[in-house]
């Protein structure tokens, strides 16, 4: 009978020793490197969900003052529009009043005008009737 052979014993002696070594030195390390890369990477992925929430209620804060900040604006254009609109009115207002003064001076003065021609319009027919009855009758007429 033979003798089984010895080399297999020490290929699976130097095997086994070459795996502690390797799991000891290599494969731990490598595992708690791991291990903290992937602590880390839940981490950060932790902080980037919170922060794109964070972000998301600012969004939602600008967007809740924007339109607040909109409305105010509508409201004091309106109110400006408003006090336009009344300054415009008066002015209006004051304008065709002062034409309405000016018109009745215009008429007034018309109105005496009209007067003052039919009185002088009046003195001069009485003038040219006797000149015409002068005329006509071939004396001076009284």
């Amino acid at each position: 009978m033979q003798l089984p052979d010895l080399s297999l014993l020490l290929v699976i002696i130097i095997f086994w020793a070459t795996y502690g070594v390797l799991r000891r030195f290599l494969l731990g390390p490598l595992g708690t490197v791991l291990a903290e890369r992937e602590r880390r990477v839940d981490t950060a992925r932790a902080a980037s969900e919170a922060a794109l929430e964070k972000q998301r209620e600012a969004a939602v804060d600008l967007d809740r003052r924007l339109t607040e900040a909109r409305r105010e604006s509508l409201a004091h254009r309106e109110a400006v529009r408003a006090a336009a609109g009344e300054r415009r009115q008066a002015v209006l207002e004051a304008a065709r009043e002062k034409a309405r003064a000016v018109a009745r001076d215009a008429q007034a003065s018309l109105e005496r005008e009209v007067l003052a021609a039919r009185q002088q319009l009046g003195t001069e027919a009485k003038a040219i009737a006797a000149e015409i009855a002068t005329y006509a009758l071939g004396r001076k007429v009284a």
